[in-house]
């Protein structure tokens, strides 16, 4: 409860308000708590983007809170905006979404306040200019009603305000207008004002100075207006007036537009029979194997129905039946949503929930309240096409991207700073590069105390000092909005609903993020543009155009040797989640049969996983070395196909409803109480699993082993529907990869690789056999392409080679190919194509086949006048060596096309003592083995210690292989980490579930 003598702050700018305030909300709350104050008002500039994340706060803190905003109404006019009521900031949302007009709206439900320093009163008043003022106070008078419009008065000690302040007071005595003493605030102390100069980047300023524009006390602000006390009670006659504390929750969408006589239920259930006879042959089925699929279809009917999720149903349905027409690739599934049969009968997923045993309730039941989400991974390349399809069908404003609020991370805030204290570019990216890429705050002081490369830099010296100090000052910050990659909103209302700006394509995006969305109770729809998806099309349509064979990766068999063959051999690189060194060093070890077994690796593959010894438990109890017993008989239908472990969230579940009577709803809440590690809340379930499993019979000691088995095995247990569905994507991949490598491996290297840089899968083409071709002006187009001989490398792969020069080539090759270099030249220049693009042409043998002598090319294409003629009388016969060509190469296309003589190979290797790395998986454990390879991957862990610990993947010619370079050893050797190459010794760790080696020393090698 707030009283008549306490004073509130009603003019308060937060971060949301980007580029000219930076109070951080949590602080900010902190502040007010500690200064004893029971109100707060947020009125962040023509936004409300931190309303929501405002109004959880002000529960947390038990802080009555004030919505608002502060909005330009017109040049150089700005107003204070406070909602009495809902209806009030709708209204607010209104003018910030189509703009501010006093025309039809409700009085009464607005309280405005002047706009103190920013509002035109102010500045009329300043400049003498009573009578203007006095008319502009009028209008709002009438527009808002008696008693909803305030005066403000400031004091921020400049040189205008006690003259302005006096001025006000006697207007507002004149007009009988209530005035209220607001404060300005764009940060939190006096000393902050540097973080707003930081991030407005304004040069030149004192960075010692404080500024005005701070949050100031109670106590201060009564004493500056103690000769205006009503200015004091005004700011809690205002607050009390402001009941909107909380959002409605929505749950708004838009209705699947049909015929009207239809209602979306019915509809719903008439196409889910549809697919329950084409999905299922009731001939081959017994009448209790029929009645329980028609007993599942009709309960997920009924929560659906009752959760008035009809019409969510219905548009995901049309949005991927739109995509199938449209042979566009959509993805088995994604998330617990795999587990629903309505969305498995709809042809939204294609894993059959049934057969796979997954759980409805996993995605959906009565007992929780959250809104569901059906996340649709679709190609990539055109997930655009789904977007133009939604837009024309419900309507451009009814569609609107989810946004995303982008802060100052440890590179952006180092860049912000550099900028702002004049550095180098060059001198701040580097120190930027340097840097993990972290969000949030503390990243920075994290990365000072434990970095290797940050303890080499005087770092307490100036420009470094000074540099630190002011990116560490803004980091964590809102820096800009963009939009989500993956979510939209579909809804009729949505502009009255959600603030809306519109991108600069003319679509709209909401300034509330997904977690907003998710409090408000507004449902989304997730299009992910999934790259392999993009790659299994173009594979497909390689295999169409080059073979004559229409290929559909929903018609391949699950049971194909040769592609569990692969899988086994761990022969997965370029394959969906299957590339990293653990993963396919695993595949070896785990040899998977099935898809099932292909699930459970892609779940097993975890860091929890890994660190409780779950995978080496499961190898041994699969392979018979290990023994073990279930706790109660009646967990081994639970988990007899994962021996007696607990691999699944769907397990827990399951294990719940047998033995404790959950309904499967209520087993989904605990198992995620159990895996977020809350010990009140766990305490307070355990009460419950007991009781429970004791009117189904069980004694307290046999529930309490179930409970503490849950409770262990929760946090690293993995959604199994997404497990399955991701399993059909992977395998999908080394299906294609295998039976179709140079159409696979085309596909991959046209879309830039996969997890790995493009040189990696360079070394994968050529270590399948398979010839990597020249680029060539008269064949290369843009991306790689399959020919009779190998895989061609595109136009666009080179480096300097832009989008425009290979389109004019190939809008040139229309007239016909071309014949020699001259003819090339002659035809080329019409198109006006840059002669720099031409020499890097020259320079990686994409026009060998019209004059074997790179170098004569490069010579008439360096003299200041192409002359042909001359060319053509030239006599020049030493061309570039083989080395020269295999170094330019390497430079405009990032590797050589030049196959390396295996006699250099083994030179180098006897002359060092290095072992192939494909040798190290015959290697005897804790041996002491040399390697030597390139960089191709290298990432930072953090010890326990706080220290970092990287991690390189390393690849010779012949495999990869993870190397471990401890702290101190990084440290030492952090200079010798050079990219092309480097000589490892250390010592091996070939265990069942890993291969790796642990560094001692590292040599960098040159070039």
């Amino acid at each position: 409860m707030i009283d008549g003598k306490e004073y509130v702050h009603l003019h308060v700018h937060t971060e949301y308000s980007l580029g000219q305030a930076t109070c951080r909300l949590e602080k900010l709350f902190q502040k007010v708590k500690l200064m004893n104050m029971k109100a707060l008002a947020i009125t962040d500039i023509n936004s409300i983007n931190g309303v929501i994340r405002f109004l959880q706060l002000a529960k947390a803190y038990d802080i009555r809170p004030i919505i608002g905003c502060e909005l330009s109404v017109g040049k150089e006019e700005n107003l204070v905006l406070l909602a009495v009521s809902y209806k009030g900031y709708e209204q607010i949302l209104r003018w910030i979404n189509f703009g501010f007009s006093l025309q039809q709206f409700s009085k009464g439900e607005i309280i405005a306040l002047s706009g103190g320093i920013r509002g035109s009163i102010y500045q009329l008043l300043k400049e003498k200019k009573r009578y203007l003022a006095k008319r502009m106070v009028q209008k709002y008078i009438d527009s808002f009603g008696n008693g909803n419009f305030y005066l403000e008065i400031q004091n921020h000690f400049f040189e205008d305000d006690d003259i302005v302040i006096q001025e006000t007071i006697n207007l507002s005595k004149e007009m009988d207008v209530p005035v209220v003493a607001t404060h300005n605030i764009h940060y939190l102390e006096p000393e902050d004002a540097v973080e707003l100069n930081i991030i407005r980047n304004d040069k030149g300023i004192n960075i010692s100075k404080t500024g005005p524009f701070y949050f100031p006390s109670q106590e201060e602000m009564s004493e500056k207006f103690w000769r205006f006390p009503n200015s004091i009670h005004n700011t809690y006659v205002i607050a009390k007036r402001c009941n909107y504390k909380d959002y409605h929750d929505i749950n708004q969408h838009t209705s699947y537009p049909f015929l009207n006589s239809r209602n979306h239920d019915s509809y719903l259930k008439k196409l889910c029979f549809e697919g329950l006879y084409k999905y299922f042959d009731f001939t081959e089925l017994s009448c209790k194997e029929q009645a329980k699929i028609i007993g599942r279809l009709n309960y997920e009917l009924n929560i659906i129905s009752r959760r008035k999720l009809s019409p969510y149903f219905l548009i995901v349905w049309d949005i991927v039946n739109f995509a199938r027409k449209r042979k566009i690739s959509i993805g088995p599934g994604r998330g617990s949503s795999t587990g629903s049969l309505v969305a498995f009968l709809l042809g939204i997923t294609q894993v059959n929930p049934i057969l796979y045993k997954l759980s409805f309730e996993r995605f959906l039941s009565l007992d929780r309240s959250d809104i569901p989400d059906i996340d649709i991974d679709v190609c990539r390349r055109r997930r655009n096409e789904i977007l133009e399809y939604l837009k024309k069908k419900y309507g451009n404003d009814k569609v609107v991207h989810l946004g995303v609020c982008n802060t100052f991370g440890t590179r952006g805030s180092i860049r912000k700073a550099g900028e702002f204290l004049n550095l180098k570019k060059q001198q701040i990216d580097v120190i930027a590069s340097l840097l993990p890429a972290f969000s949030g705050t503390g990243g920075l002081r994290h990365c000072l105390e434990t970095l290797p490369e940050l303890k080499k830099l005087p770092v307490d010296k100036e420009p470094y000092k000074s540099l630190f100090h002011f990116a560490q000052k803004i980091e964590g910050l809102p820096n800009n909005y963009s939009s989500h990659p993956s979510a939209v909103l579909i809804g009729d209302r949505l502009p009255f609903l959600i603030p809306i700006k519109l991108r600069n394509d003319g679509d709209s995006i909401t300034t509330f993020n997904k977690e907003d969305i998710k409090e408000l109770g507004l449902l989304k729809y997730d299009l992910l543009g999934l790259r392999n998806l993009t790659i299994i099309d173009d594979t497909l349509g390689t295999i169409l155009k080059e073979k004559g064979k229409e290929l559909r990766v929903e018609n391949i068999g699950l049971n194909d040797k040769e592609t569990f063959l692969a899988l086994k051999a761990g022969n997965t690189l370029g394959c969906f989640q299957l590339e990293s060194m653990g993963i396919r060093y695993l595949l070896r070890k785990m040899q998977p049969k099935t898809i099932e077994e292909l699930a459970i690796l892609l779940a097993l593959y975890r860091p929890g996983a890994w660190k409780e010894g779950i995978i080496d438990t499961y190898l041994k109890r699969r392979d018979g070395k290990e023994k073990y017993n279930y706790i109660l008989s009646q967990m081994e239908d639970i988990l007899s196909s994962t021996y007696g472990l607990i691999i699944y969230q769907e397990q827990v579940m399951d294990i719940a409803h047998v033995i404790a009577g959950y309904s499967m709803g209520e087993a989904d809440i605990l198992r995620r109480v159990l895996a977020k590690k809350h010990l009140y809340s766990i305490e307070e379930y355990k009460k419950k699993f007991i009781l429970g499993a004791s009117k189904k019979g069980y004694k307290k000691q046999q529930a309490l082993r179930v409970f503490n088995f849950l409770e262990r095995f929760s946090g690293y247990s993995f959604n199994k529907a997404h497990s399955i569905s991701y399993a059909y994507i992977s395998y999908w991949t080394v299906y294609l990869k295998t039976h179709y490598p140079k159409e696979y491996m085309a596909s991959l290297l046209s879309l830039q690789g996969g997890y790995f840089d493009r040189r990696v899968y360079i070394r994968e083409v050529k270590k399948m056999g398979i010839t990597l071709l020249c680029p060539d002006v008269n064949k290369s187009g843009i991306g790689f392409q399959v020919e009779k001989q190998g895989i061609r490398v595109g136009m666009d792969a080179i480096k300097g080679s832009g989008a425009n020069a290979v389109s004019s080539l190939i809008h040139c090759r229309k007239d016909g190919k071309f014949i020699s270099f001259e003819d090339f030249l002659t035809r080329i220049q019409r198109y006006q194509v840059n002669r720099s693009v031409l020499k890097v042409w020259v320079f990686v043998g994409a026009c060998d086949n019209l004059d074997n002598n790179r170098k004569k090319m490069i010579n008439l294409l360096t003299s200041p006048q192409i002359n042909i003629f001359e060319y053509l009388t030239e006599d020049i016969d030493k061309d570039y060596s083989q080395k020269q060509k295999g170094k330019l190469e390497k430079e405009y296309l990032g590797y050589s096309l030049k196959k390396v003589a295996t006699y250099n190979i083994k030179h180098f290797l006897n002359k060092y003592r290095i072992i192939p790395i494909e040798n190290l998986w015959n290697t005897t454990n804790n041996k002491r083995v040399r390697i030597a390879g390139a960089i191709i991957h290298l990432r930072r862990q953090p010890t326990k210690t706080g220290e970092y610990l990287l991690i390189i993947v390393l690849q010779d010619h012949s495999e990869m292989v993870e190397i471990l370079v401890y702290p101190k050893t990084y440290e030492m050797y952090l200079y010798e980490l050079n990219p092309q190459g480097i000589i490892v010794e250390g010592i091996l760790t070939n265990l069942d579930t890993r291969l790796y080696v642990k560094a001692e020393k590292i040599k960098g090698l040159g070039g």
